[in-house]
């Protein structure tokens, strides 16, 4: 098995080891391979399969990927993509610097080879495109030679990295209004399947719906009804690739009013159709 090392990739010499390669290409079937780094794989557009060890994963538009060091991975089978692949080490950051980042439970399963649901996040819509933005003005700096601008790229990639561990990990709230979050995260996993209204959150919160949005604009960067919808995507994107329910029965189970409204809103969010998702996920199913 192949096992790529970062130093191949950096320009010029001995700068600070962290790269990035934007593409836009169909991808191809390529067998397992390792890094000795950390890679982070960012989806803006198109559709293939993505292998992590022993697990295959359809990728979609705002899916996140991450590679510890040593962890086996692979495109399983081919689509059109347009996607980031930023490489680094962890020697681009201090000791103090690691101790403080594994502090966050996501950071610390990245830099850990194995199987981590955390390794595979999901970025809101709303969110993507400030991604690709912070990845392009990364990738125009690693372009230049020059080694004075070693802090900038340090500085942009530290950047984009909080803001991949914050809006992927909205699900799992790490802020002083925890309690408040979980309340309303654990009502919404356990009545998702249900019909529910931003007031009827807004009573499970024990807040006015006004405020909830503002609350969660402010905490987690997208109101109540669009974290609803994204968590019920999430969801049926499971039912998808793990059992043989229909379109509509998923749609159904998932709380959406009926097929049409389903297909039209996992559309809106992944970038294809749940049919499209299922044959995807089927192929990587080997």
């Amino acid at each position: 098995m192949k096992l790529y090392h970062l130093d191949y990739y950096l320009r010029p010499e001995g700068t600070v080891p962290l790269w990035i390669e934007c593409e836009k290409k169909r991808v191809k079937p390529e067998p397992p391979h390792s890094h000795d780094c950390m890679e982070i794989m960012h989806i803006r557009s198109g559709a293939a399969c993505c292998r992590i060890n022993e697990r295959h994963y359809p990728a979609v538009r705002g899916d996140l990927y991450v590679f510890a060091p040593g962890d086996v991975h692979a495109f399983t089978i081919s689509g059109h993509l347009t996607y980031d692949t930023l490489l680094f080490s962890a020697s681009l950051f201090s000791e103090e610097e690691i101790k403080k980042l594994q502090e966050n439970r996501i950071f610390a399963s990245w830099c850990t080879p194995g199987d981590f649901k955390e390794k595979k996040l999901s970025i809101p819509p709303g969110d993507a495109g400030t991604l690709d933005n912070m990845c392009d003005e990364l990738a125009a700096e690693c372009r230049k030679t020059s080694p004075c601008n070693a802090m900038l790229r340090k500085a942009l990639f530290i950047r984009l990295l909080f803001a991949a561990l914050s809006k992927g990990g909205q699900g799992h709230p790490e802020t002083s209004n925890d309690l408040q979050l979980s309340r309303l995260f654990d009502f919404i996993l356990n009545h998702y399947q249900e019909e529910l209204t931003l007031s009827r959150l807004a009573r499970a919160a024990g807040v006015s719906p006004g405020y909830l949005n503002e609350f969660m604009h402010r905490n987690i960067g997208q109101g109540a009804m669009e974290y609803l919808i994204r968590f019920r995507v999430e969801q049926s994107r499971a039912l998808l690739e793990n059992t043989a329910q229909s379109i509509a029965e998923i749609g159904v189970a998932c709380g959406f009013y009926d097929a049409s409204h389903f297909i039209r809103t996992f559309s809106r969010i992944t970038g294809m159709s749940p049919g499209r998702y299922r044959k995807l996920a089927g192929s990587a199913d080997i």
